[in-house]
């Protein structure tokens, strides 16, 4: 991933017949018959994997299909559908949620996906939501939900042979069918050699099956290479025969003998008798909010303590917050990772806002040129050529006319960023939640300790955990840390390296002077647009500085650093700071900028697990983690853009899962990432 000019996406090149008929003119063929699409996708794929069937006899929660090749996503829009009548018919099934991942190299630009659907008036329903989520062009994996039916849809946009390889594949499996869907082979080639086929075996779970529209000798005979049993039938319409086939048993057993994951830790047991339902979140921000949501819509009850009297009084707690991804020239896994957040961070809040209504505008943020040091940053930002759409730069006159106040610089534009209204954000969320299931918010309650509870049955070895709390102790099998920097607070978290920082932000009465602007400034701090008559200017940033008493300076402080980065403009003088309208927060960052998310490493047995080994010895694979115990923290002053993602894929970690992430930003996510890179260089750990 380190390679941008390698991962950047290009758009499929589309050709339209007279019917609205898509022809891609880089393969040379068609993307479905608009006359009998949906017909033969039916009889290919949902048929073809006998899925009406096995949806009937599954016994578990979730069931995960990939593609190759999302094309104009028809296969994807007729499983949906397919899947919503199928829960309609069944309410009392154990199946409840369907997770669909789809591979593309070279994607419909919205506008050409727009024009493809207009075909299928029957599949409205989830097209509207697949539309309004659909991602600019950028590598990785784009999470979509389509709540209203509990499916789940995995983008991944870039080469097949580069992004299913980076895929956390748990050891019993990752996806229980396979559409092969890729264009004719003797154009596409790629899409259809032995390499793949192998890839695509090794992400099977036992009894998965696999559908293609191809007889071609050369894929079955890779079919069978790989490890699947494969069969011919008729094929649809005029083509004589296809191939079907279910993966053996000796590739499955193959599969579990990989090492396929170095750090992921999932919860639930595949023994339904020992399935852990109950989980306690400590924390009251926008990770807990978060994840109580992720976490209640995959059924478990969920108790949300906070030690505060209302949620969202920390660092989540201010009136305004910027919106905007964290870029790099090499547009490396860390830019990545904030860029991917950042467009399902928008999604994710239109889709709260259509419920439970919360403040917050899409207007665009803009980074100023405001130094040489800012400058050089910021022009190494274009040089990772990503698409406009996301980031561009605009002349000192667009500069003006887009902020509509006198600037004088040159900016970097983020025509989807925008600022929304944290505290309600979390209220909103939390809101969301209890109304979609089972879960109990209570406030006041300071974690005080805790240690893992003896099992009472042997025999099902569930670890819990027992939570002391001021007055009382309770029982919780699952255990999710979302406690900022008071992670360190416990002795299971003591050694993990977090530090503090804290943030003053300035609340602003609008004036005549500022009042007309409309995008979120960002210089050294930052300054939103007005809502309710006020703005927000922030923030100050103090390193390992705890005190959360308001400070006077610190406005001085805000003010001064607006007028140093935007200077000789009368506007910035006629801010108001003379009073003590401000709120305070502890940020709690990492060294590397990435979070720290997934199952918490054990210190104490790291260092007896590693005692005795050479650096070449120390890998990261059966690290000792605590069982059952898991963290979210670390999010610096970005939280909002990525606690909705990061908060998506640990509760897909704990409920086994498809993950929305490589391995390389996975694995840069671990919590003892530092601890193994000290191993390695043979530096003794001495917590």
């Amino acid at each position: 991933m380190s390679d941008a000019k390698y991962k950047l996406i290009k758009h499929a090149q589309i050709n339209w017949s007279d019917q609205l008929e898509p022809f891609s003119s880089l393969f040379d063929d068609v993307y479905f018959n608009t006359e009998q699409g949906i017909d033969e996708a039916n009889y290919v794929f949902f048929e073809g994997n006998n899925l009406g069937k096995r949806w009937l006899d599954y016994s578990t929660q979730h069931f995960s299909i990939a593609e190759t090749g999302f094309g104009s996503g028809l296969n994807f829009l007729l499983t949906c559908q397919k899947f919503a009548e199928f829960i309609t018919s069944n309410p009392n099934s154990p199946l409840k949620k369907l997770h669909f991942s789809s591979f593309e190299k070279y994607p419909l630009s919205k506008p050409d996906l727009i024009i493809a659907l207009q075909q299928w008036p029957q599949l409205t329903a989830f097209i509207t939501p697949l539309l309004a989520q659909y991602p600019i062009a950028l590598t990785g994996c784009h999470r979509l939900l389509l709540n209203e039916f509990n499916i789940t849809l995995d983008l991944w946009f870039g080469d097949i042979a580069d992004t299913l390889p980076s895929l956390h594949v748990y050891d019993a499996g990752l996806f229980d069918c396979w559409y092969l869907d890729g264009f004719t082979p003797s154009k596409n080639p790629e899409m259809w050699s032995d390499n793949l086929l192998q890839l695509i075996a090794q992400s099977c779970k036992k009894d998965a099956t696999i559908a293609t529209f191809t007889a071609a000798s050369f894929v079955r005979k890779g079919l069978i290479k790989a490890g699947f049993e494969v069969g011919k039938q008729k094929g649809y319409g005029k083509k004589r025969e296809m191939l079907v086939g279910q993966i053996g048993s000796e590739a499955i057993a193959a599969n579990k003998l990989k090492q396929h994951g170095q750090y992921y830790r999932p919860a639930k047991s595949d023994n339904q008798a020992q399935k852990i339902t109950d989980v306690a979140v400590i924390g009251g921000g926008i990770a807990s909010a978060c994840l109580s949501l992720a976490l209640i819509r995959r059924g478990y009850k969920v108790t949300l303590y906070c030690k505060e009297s209302s949620l969202a009084f920390g660092a989540s707690g201010n009136q305004q917050a910027a919106l905007y991804p964290l870029l790099n020239k090499q547009h490396d896994a860390l830019s990545q990772f904030f860029a991917n957040a950042f467009l399902y961070s928008r999604n994710y809040i239109e889709q709260i806002n259509q419920t439970q209504p919360v403040d917050y505008e899409f207007s665009g943020v803009l980074q100023l040129y405001y130094d040489s040091t800012s400058a050089k940053k910021l022009d190494k930002i274009l040089q990772a050529g990503l698409p406009e759409e996301l980031v561009e730069q605009l002349t000192e006159a667009e500069t003006d006319n887009i902020s509509r106040l006198a600037i004088a610089q040159k900016s970097l534009h983020y025509p989807l960023g925008g600022w929304l209204s944290p505290k309600q954000l979390v209220e909103a969320i939390v809101r969301q939640a209890k109304s979609e299931g089972d879960l109990n918010v209570q406030l006041n309650q300071e974690l005080l300790t805790f240690n893992q509870s003896p099992s009472l049955n042997t025999a099902q070895q569930v670890n819990s955990w027992d939570c002391h709390f001021a007055q009382h102790s309770v029982t919780h099998s699952l255990l999710v840390l979302t406690t900022a920097n008071n992670t360190l607070d416990f002795k299971q978290c003591e050694a993990i390296p977090l530090s503090a920082a804290r943030g003053q932000v300035t609340h602003i009465p609008t004036n005549n002077e500022i009042n007309p602007l409309r995008i979120t400034l960002c210089h050294e701090g930052y300054l939103t647009p007005a809502n309710n008559h006020q703005h927000c200017m922030g923030a100050t940033f103090k390193r390992h500085d705890l005190n959360q008493d308001f400070s006077q300076q610190e406005q001085v402080d805000n003010k001064d650093k607006l007028e140093k980065c935007i200077p000789d403009q009368t506007w910035t003088e006629q801010i108001e700071i003379n009073h003590r309208d401000a709120h305070v927060g502890i940020r709690c960052t990492t060294r590397d900028h990435f979070p720290y998310v997934g199952a918490i490493p054990d210190y104490q047995a790291t260092k007896i697990h590693y005692k005795n080994a050479t650096n070449k010895e120390i890998t990261p694979l059966n690290a000792p983690c605590h069982p059952n115990l898991y963290l979210l923290t670390g999010l610096g002053s970005r939280g909002f853009c990525s606690a909705p993602l990061l908060a998506e894929m640990l509760a897909s970690q704990i409920n086994k899962e498809p993950l929305p992430f490589a391995r390389e930003i996975l694995n840069a996510m671990q919590i003892n990432r530092q601890w193994i890179n000290y191993l390695k260089k043979g530096k003794p750990l001495r917590y």
